[in-house]
């Protein structure tokens, strides 16, 4: 891939530790979303490090993800130096994730500008996606500001936060980042112009991130910086983050700060966040029917049916979600699908660890 021209202080930091359980019975413990081929053939972390061959060399891209998934990650991805997969002890939000990042990165690049992404979002128009980041790499080193993306939302979607801005040209102020809204208020959201989806994706110089966190979470950084002047050994890094709260990166640092940017994005983005979500990427029958793997379907409209090693065979329904994975079979309603987290949390309640 040719190298498109990106800034010559850019790292990226690649967010792997999810677990993606609105995705069961696919997703489990070992192989959570970001590992699976949910969108293509190829998996979502590797769509996310391939978008930036040519643009960010091997030795500057960096994966945060938790203990039990380090080995595979680093097995997915040859490329990357083993030293680059960070590991985090424990999962303890986007905040903590972060901060290790900054302070194992600040020591081979300080003066880096960092773009943040999340292993498991599928993004569409690659070309577009490095233009708009070239921007947000652009803004966050001359203007010294935090930078992030905003999707231009197509529907009032309820279980995403919002960015509120103002102001004209590419790069625009943010004025407040606002929860989770109800659909009355997400349908004025969707109205006004001025409000986009908060992809969770962010651009800002290591020394501007430093100081953000020094002023507005420094319980965040604190712990980190001493076990990082002590040696920085892992095998003391679980104590160091036991320290640490769980905290999101937006609660802990975006809503506070006083110089935010959004780069209203141009590429096409989905956080493939629930069955429902994979189902928009396949083509559909002409009864609404969505297959994976193979099927024999009579009088069926409007499902979703994702096989494995064995024929799925459906009669007289409509509007369900079933998934074949061997050891567990899904089968919900189309809008129910955000209850599978539910199905997780009782088998975990149950200890039935083989099916996690």
């Amino acid at each position: 891939m040719p190298d498109t021209g990106s800034h010559p202080s850019l790292v990226a930091v690649v967010m792997a530790g999810g677990r993606g359980t609105r995705f069961w019975p696919r997703s489990r413990n070992a192989r959570p979303k970001q590992f699976l081929a949910i969108v293509g053939t190829e998996t979502l972390l590797h769509q996310t490090v391939r978008r930036l061959d040519g643009h960010v060399s091997p030795d500057r891209i960096f994966v945060v993800t938790t203990e039990d998934l380090a080995a595979e990650t680093r097995r997915m991805l040859p490329e990357l130096p083993a030293e680059n997969v960070l590991v985090e002890p424990e999962g303890r939000n986007t905040a903590p994730c972060l901060a290790l990042a900054l302070v194992e990165i600040e020591k081979k690049f300080p003066d880096g500008v960092m773009a943040v992404l999340s292993a498991d979002h599928w993004i569409g128009d690659r070309e577009l996606f490095l233009e708009d980041l070239d921007l947000a790499v652009k803004h966050a080193a001359e203007q010294r500001e935090l930078v992030t993306f905003g999707i231009k939302p197509t529907y009032p979607e309820t279980g995403y936060g919002y960015i509120e801005s103002e102001g004209q040209g590419p790069v625009l102020k943010v004025k407040a980042f606002r929860e989770k809204p109800p659909v009355e208020v997400a349908m004025q959201y969707l109205e006004s112009g001025r409000h986009y989806w908060n992809a969770g994706m962010f651009v800002w110089t290591l020394a501007d991130f430093r100081e953000g966190l020094q002023l507005h979470a420094p319980e965040v950084l604190a712990p980190l910086d001493a076990w990082s002047a002590a040696g920085a050994d892992p095998l003391t890094l679980p104590a160091a983050y036991r320290q640490l709260p769980r905290l999101a990166i937006d609660v802990a640092l975006m809503e506070k700060a006083a110089t935010v940017a959004v780069v209203p994005t141009r590429f096409r983005w989905s956080d493939v966040g629930s069955w429902p979500a994979a189902i928009e990427f396949q083509e559909a029958d002409a009864d609404g029917n969505v297959s994976q793997g193979e099927t024999l379907l009579i009088d069926t409209r409007n499902s979703a049916f994702f096989g494995g090693g064995r024929l799925i065979a459906a009669s007289g329904v409509e509007d369900l979600i079933v998934v074949d994975a061997d050891d567990a079979l899904l089968i919900c309603h189309r809008d129910k699908a955000q209850t599978v987290k539910q199905i997780v949390e009782r088998l975990k309640a149950e200890g039935r660890e083989d099916l996690l």
